[in-house]
């Protein structure tokens, strides 16, 4: 990944997200495998964390489009990306988390097949955040 994707990456997501870590482009460099990018020649118009944090569960995080941009698919194109991503690494079901009153993404979520699951309360940023999960493949 080059430098000035990383920058721009750190800056979407900072701007985008109440994040407990202020991310920089370092960061994103050191963990570039997890990012899957849509790109309009060099300028990121969108960004999504990918993880695989238990044998059938992948996390989906971070998932920001600019602005300028969004309301094109680039959302919708990305989560597919990162729930193909998910599947080939073996994981059965995708969660992420999203903030109370952020519409677009429970929309999005939801629309995508997506089922809430849970709420909490995060005190570090005074926020409630809802659980969403989906089940990617069934065997058996």
């Amino acid at each position: 990944m080059h430098p000035q994707i990383a920058e721009q990456i750190a800056t979407l997501l900072n701007r985008q997200n109440q994040l407990a870590i202020f991310q920089t482009p370092e960061m994103i460099l050191d963990s570039q495998d997890r990012y899957l990018v849509s790109l309009y020649g060099s300028r990121v118009l969108g960004v999504v964390a990918v993880t695989k944090v238990q044998w059938y569960q992948g996390e989906i995080s971070h998932l920001s489009v600019c602005p300028d941009v969004r309301r094109r698919g680039i959302a919708k194109g990305l989560l597919r990306d990162a729930e193909e991503s998910l599947r080939r690494c073996g994981a059965r079901i995708a969660q992420c988390t999203v903030r109370d009153g952020n519409e677009a993404s429970e929309k999005l979520f939801q629309g995508q097949g997506y089922r809430m699951t849970l709420r909490f309360f995060n005190p570090e940023r005074g926020n409630r955040i809802a659980v969403y999960q989906k089940v990617l493949e069934e065997r058996g």
